[in-house]
């Protein structure tokens, strides 16, 4: 992992290029609901690569059989900053909730299921958290809580 780059930036930017990357998906429709200009201190390369992993293992989990829908919504309470990015996927089965963020856990046949750890330490290196709910056969919703800097 690269060193860190800490800066104050505007988070809703980010998840907009990053919604904008995956618009021409042809299994999932994105939607996305964001607040304006919320700043927070994080590396915004890091949080992107959170961002792109969150979205593009949402749009891996909805069946071929079904159309897929993506919500993204970025909202503040007090001096927080939430994000969920909610899918209509398979959901993960409840043997795998405490392996999710484990390193080399994946349910996929490729790739290494390094994603979601690495998602857990860009977002804890930035005072955040990150967790999921999530139902079979309905979908998943991860949630990534970050401090919001109201130094502007």
């Amino acid at each position: 992992m690269p060193e860190d780059k800490f800066e104050v930036f505007d988070i809703s930017t980010i998840l907009q290029s990053t919604k904008d990357l995956f618009k021409q998906s042809e299994n999932a429709e994105i939607v996305a609901n964001l607040e304006p200009e919320i700043l927070v201190l994080a590396d915004p390369e890091q949080v992107k690569r959170v961002f792109n992993n969150l979205i593009k293992n949402a749009i891996q989990a909805i069946p071929d059989t079904q159309k897929g829908r993506i919500e993204i919504d970025l909202t503040t309470i007090d001096s927080t900053v939430s994000i969920t990015i909610k899918d209509n996927g398979k959901g993960i089965p409840i043997e795998h909730y405490k392996k999710v963020f484990v390193p080399n856990f994946s349910t996929k046949n490729s790739g290494m299921g390094l994603g979601l750890a690495i998602c857990r330490k860009i977002i804890e290196s930035a005072k955040g958290t990150i967790t999921f709910v999530s139902k079979m056969n309905t979908g998943t919703t991860f949630t990534i809580t970050l401090p919001r800097n109201e130094n502007t």
